[in-house]
């Protein structure tokens, strides 16, 4: 391509590509049986980001504690 290219070039080469020509067909049954797939993916996902905020959370709350007794910040027990 040079330094002049022709006005309709881009539209040209836009209606050469193969917008929706790649369609597959799949059965029903593979179909649910992918959704499940990317659903336990997606679970397995999440659950680990799960682990990791309640393993972050345990880690702050023993700091927190470590930081009240180090400095004598615990809180007053109460009369009761």
């Amino acid at each position: 391509m040079g330094y002049f290219t022709p006005p309709g070039y881009m539209i040209n080469h836009m209606l050469n590509l193969p917008f929706g020509s790649d369609v597959v067909v799949i059965s029903d049954s593979q179909y649910k049986e992918m959704q499940q797939k990317q659903a336990e993916l997606e679970i397995t996902s999440l659950q680990k980001r799960l682990d990791a905020y309640e393993s972050s959370a345990e880690r702050l709350r023993e700091t927190i504690s470590s930081l009240q007794k180090e400095h004598g910040l615990l809180p007053k027990a109460s009369d009761e």
